[in-house]
């Protein structure tokens, strides 16, 4: 009789695995990773914290290896930390089963730069600048030599001193980007380099997503790395924060404080176009008048049809006015160079507007927004801003249906559709497969506030009620609370409303993870007060020695995102695309990743044990179908605060 396929799976994967149990359901992660790998398919794994990803990609990579020659693995992080994790497990295989791979981390080139490291100047440039200044130093251009990058380096082709590097580090076989950049730089080598030239022996590539997304940075590590397209095998790790990701990617804008730099460079290096200069300067500020009118400080207005067009506002022709952005380029190069020679950070924003020019002028997608927003700076001056963005996300992750196999996974990767449809996956290729959580269901409590809503034409009479509900729900906690909300806004108008006794630490653009971290530790009953898609609330572990520093999360309304020109945008453009799908698409399931995400913060390991309160009556609604089936069973609701109170207190006494 043969064996069912799950037995033959443990059987086989023992002898890569290194540990002495597999996690709940860890097995049916590792067969379908394997599938995957073997079929040539687009697999979509949902697969909850604690069932153990990381090291079941690599087992499943090394089972794929005896079936045939599967080509290499790249793997995509969205963090250092989910970067050293798969280091740790490739140490972990490598010490217990004695299956070597060969592997190379990366990490950005600036961040591996021994240049950018010894002088400020090079260190706190944006990047888009610092990629100028590298390739500028490789080809000589100002006449002066990046001796990192000769090291590694004689006509083009590796030194022997590289060469010898390479062999030595190899014995080691994985080495954290912090070791290869000690021990490079050490011997005067440029560390980046070295990792791209490691990356043409290595069975495993490991770094972040725009090594991938961005098609200069893949087509260099691809051509470094001796790859094609159709003999690799992508990873995306943390794969719920892909869409945000490639959105980030796609977008671009620049400000009048850029505008002016431009200005000053223009009158101290002599560029004689200074009157378009000035014409876009009045173009900004025309936009920037309008977008405070209709939409106020801090909010993107998008611009409509003659509103966005430069050629009608500057009452130039289109062909004089690509003519004078081809000056400002070829300007922006004697810039440069006389910045280098004299010692100056070689970034150049007479350059920086032209790039800018040409994109605002030339895209015309349907898929394109312009927009305009003011800001106020630190002054209380106001600051024009600029942007255009495209709302497929596809143009950035449509690469992914040429590769040889790809896995998408997430502990919340609930709507595979969604992300099927959104990042332009080939569904004949695409295969899913949701896991439940390995953690005991009696570990969690899942409660609901039924008495209060965060609906926007609701909010102003409902604060003073979340406040009271929520200071009576953090006292009936004795420990550790992380509070959510869905946005600054809301989170700053009640907070100004609760009275707790309890020491409480608030994110803002400012906030540092280590601090929340620390400050967590520091206390055993506290608050930590954060939003949705903040620093604090999806892809970091609030825990302390593998356990979770939390006892209960409590979610103030639903993180919907917020309405704005900006959304009405993209659900107008989805509406087009998807149909009837477009809400879902824009709206709930966004929604629902970012609630999966706050929640996930709570139980990190067996051994947790903690509450989940969502305070917000719409989570009944046409959200409660897209929860996984075990938070619909365990959902508890309540209007009183009383019961609410002693539900939570109950279950953590």
């Amino acid at each position: 009789m043969r064996k069912p396929l799950h037995q033959t799976v443990e059987k086989w994967a023992r002898k890569y695995f290194p540990y002495s149990e597999f996690r709940g359901h860890q097995l049916e992660a590792i067969g379908f990773i394997l599938n995957v790998f073997t079929r040539g398919r687009i697999g979509l794994l949902s697969s909850p914290c604690g069932t153990g990803k990381s090291v079941s990609v690599l087992t499943a990579y090394l089972m794929a290896r005896e079936i045939e020659e599967v080509g290499k693995l790249f793997i995509l992080t969205r963090t250092r930390n989910e970067l050293e994790i798969y280091a740790r497990e490739l140490k972990t295989i490598a010490e217990k089963t004695g299956a070597v791979l060969r592997a190379t981390l990366m990490v950005s080139r600036q961040e591996m730069c021994p240049l950018a490291r010894g002088r400020m100047d090079v260190g706190r440039m944006d990047y888009r600048s610092f990629l100028t200044y590298c390739s500028r130093l490789k080809k000589n251009a100002s006449g002066s030599l990046c001796t990192f990058y000769t090291e590694v380096f004689r006509d083009w082709r590796p030194s022997r001193k590289a060469m010898v590097f390479l062999e030595e580090t190899s014995v080691k076989r994985v080495l954290t980007p912090e070791e290869v950049y000690e021990e490079a730089s050490s011997r005067g080598m440029c560390p980046y380099e070295l990792t791209r030239l490691a990356a043409a022996e290595s069975d495993v590539i490991i770094g972040n997503y725009n090594h991938f997304l961005i098609d200069e940075a893949r087509r260099s590590i691809f051509a470094r790395g001796r790859m094609q397209m159709s003999s690799v095998n992508i990873v995306f790790d943390e794969a719920h924060s892909l869409p945000s990701a490639a959105s980030g990617l796609l977008s671009d804008e620049v400000s009048t404080r850029t505008l002016l730099r431009a200005w000053k460079e223009a009158v101290e290096y002599g560029f004689e176009e200074k009157r378009f200069i000035r014409l876009f300067k009045a173009f900004m500020d025309r936009l920037g008048r309008n977008a405070l009118k209709q939409v106020g400080v801090g909010e993107n207005h998008v611009l409509e049809g003659e509103e966005a067009s430069l050629f009608k506002a500057l009452s130039l022709p289109g062909g004089k006015v690509l003519e004078i952005l081809q000056k400002m380029m070829d300007e922006s190069e004697r810039i440069v160079s006389m910045k280098m020679d004299s010692g100056k950070p070689p970034v150049s924003h007479l350059g920086r507007i032209a790039e800018f020019v040409q994109k605002w002028v030339s895209e015309d997608s349907e898929d394109t927004v312009r927009y305009a927003r003011v800001e106020k700076d630190a002054g209380g001056r106001r600051i024009v801003r600029i942007g255009i963005c495209s709302l497929d996300v596809s143009r950035a992750t449509r690469s992914l249906n040429r590769v040889r196999s790809a896995v998408l996974m997430s502990g919340t990767l609930w709507d595979f559709n969604y992300y099927k449809d959104v990042l332009g996956l080939d569904e004949h290729r695409v295969v899913t497969l949701s896991l439940p959580s390995p953690f005991k269901r009696e570990n969690r409590l899942i409660l609901v506030d039924r008495a209060v809503t965060t609906k926007y034409e609701l909010r102003e009479e409902m604060v003073g009620r979340i406040a009271e509900r929520l200071e009576r729900i953090i006292e009936s906690v004795n420990g550790r609370v992380a509070v959510y909300f869905p946005s600054y806004e809301l989170m700053e108008r009640v907070s100004a409303r609760i009275m707790i006794s309890r020491p409480i630490i608030r994110e803002d653009l400012k906030t540092r993870v280590r601090d929340v971290l620390r400050f967590l530790k520091d206390n055993d009953n506290c608050v930590a007060v954060g939003v949705a898609r903040g620093k604090i609330s999806e892809g970091v572990d609030l825990t302390s020695e593998g356990s979770s520093l939390l006892s209960a999360v409590v979610i103030v309304g639903l993180p919907y995102p917020k309405r704005s020109e900006m959304h009405e945008a993209l659900l107008k453009y989805y509406e087009k695309k998807f149909g009837e799908k477009a809400f879902e698409y824009a709206s709930t399931t966004p929604c629902i990743v970012a609630l999966a995400q706050m929640a996930g913060r709570l139980i990190r390991s067996q051994q947790d044990r903690g509450v989940i309160v969502i305070m917000d009556s719409r989570i009944y609604g046409r959200l409660r179908d897209k929860l996984p089936p075990d938070w619909r069973e365990d959902m508890q609701s309540h209007l009183k605060i009383e019961n609410l109170v002693r539900e939570i207190s109950g279950f953590l006494s």
